[in-house]
């Protein structure tokens, strides 16, 4: 019964390992959370002002600084769970209590990308985003990768 029980859990653990979390996703604050780098590194074809280039940024930067802020506790939670799971008497009650934690952490870390996405997006006029739109098309059709946003110094 226990390796029944370690079998199973070790599969739950594996495809939850698998699922992308936001602590993994870490890495996309360095391309961008939402929109706003592509649309920067395009700016001058669409026409972007000063004042959406600031709200662009601003709003860009509020988004990592939350991801940033929920990393730690994913990480703490996943390797609570990972220590529960690994002792002989494994607590099911704690394991439904940490993992019921992740889930919610992610979900505020997902929630984060979706506000950031369509906060970016109402910053650009319609005409804008079709603009962008049109310009990301293309360069896929292209086989390019969007350009990198100009740096700011």
């Amino acid at each position: 019964m226990k390796k029944l029980l370690l079998l199973g859990l070790s599969i739950v653990l594996s495809i939850a390992a698998a699922t992308p979390s936001i602590a993994e996703e870490q890495n996309q604050t360095k391309r961008g959370v939402g929109p706003a780098p592509f649309y920067l590194s395009v700016k001058d074809k669409i026409g972007i002002s000063k004042e959406q280039e600031d709200k662009l940024m601003a709003v860009e930067k509020e988004a990592i600084k939350k991801l940033e802020a929920l990393t730690p506790s994913i990480i703490k939670a996943q390797q609570a769970l990972n220590a529960v799971t690994k002792e002989e008497e494994v607590d099911l009650k704690k394991v439904r209590e940490l993992l019921n934690n992740i889930v919610t952490l992610e979900t505020d870390g997902k929630f984060t990308v979706i506000e950031a996405m369509a906060l970016e997006n109402k910053v650009l006029t319609k005409d804008q985003r079709d603009k962008a739109k049109e310009i990301a098309l293309s360069m896929s059709k292209a086989g390019q990768a969007p350009p990198a946003p100009p740096v700011k110094k």
